[in-house]
């Protein structure tokens, strides 16, 4: 008996299926992020409670997000691959690894778990805003300093 091929969007589903079918392990930079935007929403689960800051809006909306990422990229994945754009797209799951990791690293550090070198690089240089906690919370002393520091020098420049 003849069966037909899938179309449609079972077609999608079935080349993506076919792709996967060898297990992840393969395709490793898919599983890492994944992984990190898995860890990223515990923690960030886990900093808006200790923070009481916990709101099904926000929850809402980060799950619908992250959930988007990681479809976009485990369907995305297999058809940039055939169209011979792999080098985009790893750049592209690196790109979001790292703003994921950054995301990690201040929930961490307003969780109390600081990582002393990388976590003070960040704060400084690529991503401050992230470390930046709700209005009337204590912020990190170190991190005041530098407020401070930076009002006063740009005070001097006027």
């Amino acid at each position: 008996m003849y069966q037909e091929e899938p179309d449609g969007i079972f077609g999608i589903i079935e080349v993506v299926r076919d792709f996967y079918d060898h297990g992840i392990d393969e395709h490793i930079i898919v599983f890492l992020l994944m992984a990190i935007v898995a860890l990223d929403i515990i923690l960030g689960v886990s900093r808006a409670w200790a923070y009481h800051e916990f709101s099904s809006r926000k929850w809402r909306k980060g799950l619908v997000s992250h959930t988007a990422m990681i479809l976009i990229v485990a369907i995305g994945y297999p058809f940039t691959l055939y169209m011979n754009l792999a080098p985009v797209i790893d750049a592209f799951i690196i790109s979001m690894m790292a703003a994921y990791g950054s995301s990690i690293l201040a929930s961490l550090s307003a969780l109390g778990v600081e990582i002393p070198f990388i976590d003070q690089y960040i704060k400084r240089n690529v991503d401050r805003e992230k470390f930046l906690l709700k209005e009337g919370l204590e912020e990190p002393k170190k991190l005041k300093k530098e407020q401070r520091k930076n009002e006063s020098n740009h005070r001097n420049r006027s």
